[in-house]
């Protein structure tokens, strides 16, 4: 089913730094909020009626919009006197909201949905929106900016298929297979902890009491990673295969597009980080990677997944199998959004920070798209002004003279044609499998097993985190197999001194947001007086 791209319309919009009364209109005139009652600074309130009286249909915030606390109202369900919340989207920070009176409709959104955690004044926000509308309009003259990076995306993807590609959508049954056995990125802290997975089968590779002291921390990811994982993408509707055809599936082709129910026994002999998902019983979204010598297990991988770990000794004992058609599919998708965002970083008239915010924002398309195919549509709050309006079933939490529920999202027969969660699957995976054993310059090994055990700290999607700099993540002019192609894993930042091995994601984070600033100089200099030796 072939998606068709529906049209958008052009919003006039308010740029305003949330917590101020300063802003500016879709032109660039300045707007300052209107604030009722003896209030200082404004509210959601205060800033639906400035829109209102700007005739704005839409809101971006700019700054430091509050992050939602755990078991506390979020901030864009405030009462809102004279305004009903047609859907609240807490997640995303964004809604609609309706005036009673008028009937006047006014979407929030935030700008960090788009340009991430570049901090940009509101001016400079409203330049890089039309910045990035016109970036993409060079990739297709047909293409338009929508509320959220996700359907914007999905828009340039319907675009972008090749006329003889037919993306046929899998069977229901797999679609909720997929949906219940397939997990997203590689998230593990592998330092014993507070952090570190609760499960017998999972071995810390690093104990605090043993080493608390680091001399590096160094901060590895992709290069753009996932528009590298959208090549050849296999399509529907899928084929089931049963145990003998899935081994010998595995065994013949193994780089086919496919999905295969494995049981699986670590090593007796491993001392590494683990391969293969298993969901954590009870749980519908969490995730462990047995690592324990001996351990076994059962699961769905990518057929990536499966190659990586058999290539690394597991023993791989196959029960089924699904298999798709090679296709196209996202291809001319994800060479688009890369051409793109090399074209932003080439361009001279882009300062620094633009640069930043539109590479962020092409980011943020990309990613989004890719997790929407699997969206059976997002939860959305709803808020209602009496206990008795809430539905039987649904358990509400009072808010001022309110009360807010959540409603769970559901495929509806507008997105249908969008739903196709093998795509999201296969990239997914094939991340997974990337950021654990991925090629580099010169036919070297990169990725998490290609660093010492005792050094790897976590895996954080296409991100590793270790305490001794892989030499491998380097430029290649450095000696390194980084040549600066998409995908390719390379070092952002490296931190030199005596410093304590992060046993908490706080102190993990920390630790990146320090290298990160501090970049890879570092290493560059290193690398650069072993040159000069004559030792290289």
């Amino acid at each position: 089913m072939r998606p068709h791209p529906w049209p958008v319309q052009d919003f006039a919009t308010l740029w305003i730094e949330y917590g101020t009364d300063r802003g500016v209109t879709s032109a660039g005139a300045p707007v300052k909020a209107r604030i009722g009652g003896r209030r200082v600074k404004p509210n959601l309130l205060d800033y639906l009626e400035t829109a209102a009286h700007y005739n704005a249909n839409k809101i971006m915030f700019t700054g430091s919009v509050p992050e939602a606390i755990p078991g506390k109202p979020h901030w864009i369900l405030a009462p809102t006197e004279g305004w009903t919340a047609e859907s609240v989207y807490p997640r995303t920070s964004s809604a609609q909201y309706v005036r009673n009176i008028s009937g006047h409709k006014v979407y929030v959104r935030t700008a960090a949905e788009w340009f991430g955690e570049v901090r940009l004044t509101p001016e400079q926000a409203r330049l890089c929106w039309d910045a990035l509308a016109a970036e993409l309009r060079r990739l297709d003259p047909n293409t338009s900016m929508f509320l959220a990076p996700s359907a914007t995306g999905r828009q340039l993807w319907a675009l972008s298929l090749p006329k003889n590609v037919d993306p046929y959508q899998v069977a229901p049954d797999i679609a909720d297979e997929i949906h219940s056995t397939s997990g997203q990125h590689h998230f593990e802290h592998l330092v014993a902890g507070p952090n570190f997975t609760a499960h017998e089968d999972c071995v810390p590779l690093i104990k605090p009491a043993e080493t608390a002291r680091m001399s590096q921390f160094a901060y590895v990811d992709g290069r753009f990673m996932y528009a590298s994982l959208c090549r050849e993408l296999g399509i529907g509707p899928g084929r089931r295969l049963k145990q003998a055809a899935a081994y010998e599936l595995m065994e013949e082709e193994p780089y086919s597009r496919a999905r295969i129910r494995v049981r699986f026994q670590v090593p007796e002999n491993w001392n590494h980080v683990g391969l293969l998902a298993v969901k954590m019983p009870g749980t519908s979204d969490h995730w462990y990677y047995p690592n324990r010598p001996g351990a076994r297990g059962e699961t769905w991988a990518d057929m990536s997944e499966v190659f990586v770990a058999r290539n690394a000794g597991w023993i791989i004992q196959p029960v089924e199998a699904v298999v798709f058609d090679k296709g196209r599919v996202m291809d001319t998708f994800g060479e688009r959004i890369n051409r793109a965002r090399e074209r932003v970083a080439g361009n001279p008239e882009y300062n620094e920070k633009q640069k930043a915010a539109l590479s962020a924002a092409l980011r943020a398309i990309l990613l989004q798209a890719i997790g929407a195919f699997a969206s059976r549509g997002p939860d959305h709050a709803v808020k209602v002004q009496s206990a008795r309006e809430i539905p039987p079933g649904f358990k509400a939490v009072p808010y001022g003279k309110e009360y807010v529920y959540t409603v769970p999202g559901k495929l509806t027969e507008r997105n249908r044609e969008w739903y196709h969660p093998e795509i999201a699957a296969q990239v997914w995976g094939r991340g997974r499998a990337k950021v654990l054993s991925g090629p580099g310059a010169g036919g070297a090994s990169t990725g998490a097993l290609a660093v010492p055990s005792s050094t790897l700290i976590g895996i954080n999607g296409d991100a590793i985190y270790t305490t001794a700099l892989p030499h491998w993540a380097l430029p290649v002019r450095f000696g390194g197999a980084d040549d600066g192609k998409v995908g390719r894993l390379r070092l952002k930042g490296l931190l030199e001194g005596d410093m304590k091995i992060p046993d908490t994601l706080v102190r993990r984070d920390q630790l990146r947001s320090k290298a990160e600033k501090a970049g890879p100089r570092a290493a560059y200099e290193a690398a650069d007086d072993y040159d000069e030796s004559g030792a290289a």
